[in-house]
């Protein structure tokens, strides 16, 4: 496996695919994790079927194989709102700056 394509510190904008519980544009890097696929017996499914998650930062509960990197964000907000970590896969992430990030938040 590859080294890490981020480091901590480093502004990154987090692409449309992103699924965070708010509108996160970006944030800043705090911790890089190893990601592993998660074994079967340790994966969960909604009542559809579909899988959760099929990747996990502990290696306890993977097949043991790192398949990528995970970074923990705290994200970067206009005043007045407080910031959220976020754990994100590698390829959601670009690099940014803080005044990008700023300036992609529309506010009303």
């Amino acid at each position: 496996m590859s080294k890490a394509k981020f480091k901590v510190g480093q502004v990154v904008s987090y692409k449309s695919a992103t699924s965070t519980k708010r509108a996160r544009k970006g944030g800043i890097i705090t911790g890089v994790e190893t990601m592993y696929e998660l074994k079967d017996e340790n994966k969960r499914y909604y009542p559809n079927g579909k899988c959760r998650g099929e990747l996990t930062t502990i290696k306890e509960l993977s097949k043991g194989k790192a398949v990528g990197y995970a970074y923990k964000t705290t994200s970067i907000q206009p005043n007045g709102y407080i910031a959220e970590i976020v754990m994100v896969e590698e390829y959601k992430l670009k690099l940014s700056t803080e005044k990008e990030v700023i300036n992609s938040y529309t506010i009303y």
